[in-house]
């Protein structure tokens, strides 16, 4: 039988870190599924389900926690696989783009909490505006928004936060 692992590894950046991960992965036969990977800051971090046999779970485990001889502090979590999309959900992707300030990620996903919208995935960053160089804050999710829940209702409400917060918003259904 199969097992999925949810596998986190954080470290100094470097050239090989993804090689060496991967390469104890497949030393025990597991297969990277899925996997973000990215270097914030200094550091490379990286977020991947692993599927393996059950058997090879224990000992993959153990080597990529000895991994922190190197420098990867890596987490692993055993987890079950997940429907992204149930029933009874529409799923929303939203961007955002605006001059960079502290809150906007809370304020956007306290409302979504509020109304049981689950952020099924979210990347955020921060780029210099083309012609002046001002910091822009951009944010990319998708949202499993409950039936109950209509896109005018949420379109109005995400137009309010993008006023309060001087930031433009999109809403658009996916599928």
């Amino acid at each position: 039988m199969k097992n999925q692992l949810l596998v986190t590894a954080v470290g100094q950046d470097r050239p090989g870190i993804v090689a060496r991960l991967t390469e104890i992965v497949a030393h025990h036969q597991g297969n990277l599924e899925a996997s973000r990977m990215s270097i914030l800051g200094g550091e490379f971090a990286l977020i991947a389900l692993v599927t393996i046999a059950g058997t090879r779970l224990s000992a993959l485990e153990t080597e990529l926690s000895a991994l922190s001889n190197e420098g990867i502090l890596v987490v692993c979590k055993q987890t079950q696989s997940a429907e992204s999309r149930q029933s009874g959900q529409t799923i929303y992707e939203i961007s955002l783009t605006g001059a960079d300030h502290e809150g906007i990620v809370h304020k956007v996903s306290t409302h979504l909490r509020d109304h049981a919208i689950n952020i099924l995935r979210a990347d955020t960053d921060v780029i210099n505006a083309p012609e002046t160089g001002t910091p822009l804050f951009t944010m990319h999710a998708s949202i499993a928004v409950p039936d109950a829940v209509t896109y005018e209702a949420l379109q109005a409400d995400l137009a309010k936060i993008a006023r309060e917060q001087a930031v433009d918003i999109d809403l658009a259904k996916v599928g």
